[in-house]
């Protein structure tokens, strides 16, 4: 018995050097026809721009220049209306400001919205 790989000389039981060609099966016809979409899916993917959507459409912003000693849960809470969430203009900052971190630096300018 010989296993059949592309381009891989064999030595069959005569003694002769033979070629011989891998055959897929359907399993696996349908398992590299899987991959090869899943790859074209990829590409795909990260050639496309990325749309970027806003549920609640554009927001009035103004903007605010970090004083020393200034956090952002402690400005947040300052410009947040009485009973809401604190930390949800925290979030909101960060989103606004692309922020890495909560850390702020003296001088500063966050975007911040003017609701």
């Amino acid at each position: 018995m010989s296993v059949a790989i592309s381009g891989v000389r064999m030595i069959g039981q005569s003694g002769s050097a033979q070629h011989s060609r891998m055959r897929l099966t359907l399993r696996g016809k349908v398992t590299a026809a899987v991959v090869a979409l899943c790859m074209a899916a990829g590409v795909v993917a990260l050639a496309s721009p990325e749309r970027a959507d806003s549920a609640s459409g554009a927001v009035a912003v103004t903007s605010y220049t970090v004083q020393p000693g200034d956090t952002l849960w402690a400005y947040a809470s300052r410009i947040t209306p009485h009973g809401e969430d604190v930390s949800e203009t925290v979030n909101e900052l960060v989103d606004l400001n692309n922020l890495e971190s909560t850390a702020l630096v003296a001088g500063q300018r966050l975007i911040v919205p003017s609701e």
